[in-house]
């Protein structure tokens, strides 16, 4: 009894870490619409054979029931599952004032270091703003900063960020071809998940960060910027692998590809298949 209830709380504190990391949604190992999955879900027990109970002596043999609604069913012909096209994303709602002033990214850089009313840059030590290449084509937008970026004041560094490297150099990449960008600019305290209010505070930041860097794509790094950008769109493993025209609030959509984080790689090793296959992705849309 004590051995099976050690391997249930493992296996409690693994599904709460892995729902904190986005991963809430248990999905095929290919990125597919919920119909097909449901589909092939409800199709699967027909497909099993059930073991035939010996029949006792002196009785009819059992006649299983029918549901009424059973034969109206096997008449029905089975309907391919047909994959939803991805819908344009649309973040065109205009942006405060002082943002749309905003010409230029070193503008924008000195205006949020002098930002007043988040609490948030009252307890991290150093603003997360971006590394990397502003003009490249492609922009990376990383989780909310966490203890290694708040204390160098750069995004993704420490462990997950030599696996970032290492996944870029996979592709042909480095970091002198992208634009990495946080998602909030200043680590949230004990990282712990940013409030609403911060993130409708904060988004708009973000988008006008992209407006003045006009990427022609993004690759979005994790289930929190995945959920905080594509909205509706549901857990990461559901999200990740296929392209979302977003628009970011200028009238521009800029193909958008969501993949796993390295934080979450670091602890999940097999699952870098799935971020490898994103990668080939994001480098046949490169070209």
């Amino acid at each position: 009894m004590a051995a099976n209830s050690q391997n249930r709380d493992l296996l409690v504190r693994q599904l709460a870490w892995q729902h904190e990391m986005g991963i809430d949604e248990i999905l095929l190992d290919e990125p597919a619409p919920d119909e097909a999955v449901t589909m092939a879900a409800l199709a699967a027990p027909s497909q099993r054979r059930e073991p035939v109970a010996a029949q006792q002596p002196g009785r009819p043999p059992a006649v299983p029931a029918v549901s009424p609604a059973s034969d109206s069913d096997a008449a029905a012909p089975p309907q391919p599952a047909v994959a939803p096209k991805s819908q344009p994303v649309s973040h065109a709602a205009p942006p405060p004032p002082m943002l749309a002033d905003l010409g230029t990214i070193e503008e924008l850089r000195t205006s949020l270091a002098a930002l007043e009313g988040c609490a948030l840059k009252n307890t991290a030590a150093n603003m997360v703003f971006a590394d990397g290449n502003s003009g490249a084509r492609l922009m990376v937008v990383g989780d909310v900063p966490g203890r290694d970026e708040d204390r160098v004041g750069l995004p993704l560094v420490g462990p997950e960020g030599q696996l970032f490297d290492r996944m870029l150099a996979s592709i042909g990449l480095s970091r002198a071809d992208c634009y990495i960008v946080p998602l909030i600019p200043w680590r949230p305290p004990g990282n712990r998940t940013p409030t609403a209010e911060e993130m409708d505070f904060l988004l708009p930041w973000l988008r006008r960060h992209v407006q003045l860097a006009a990427p022609e794509m993004l690759m979005l790094l994790g289930g929190v910027p995945a959920k905080a950008l594509l909205p509706g769109g549901g857990g990461i493993l559901k999200l990740r692998g296929r392209w979302h025209d977003v628009d970011y609030g200028d009238g521009a959509q800029r193909p958008t590809l969501a993949t796993l984080h390295p934080a979450y790689l670091l602890r999940s090793p097999p699952q870098k298949r799935l971020a490898f296959a994103d990668l080939l992705a994001l480098a046949g849309k490169l070209g």
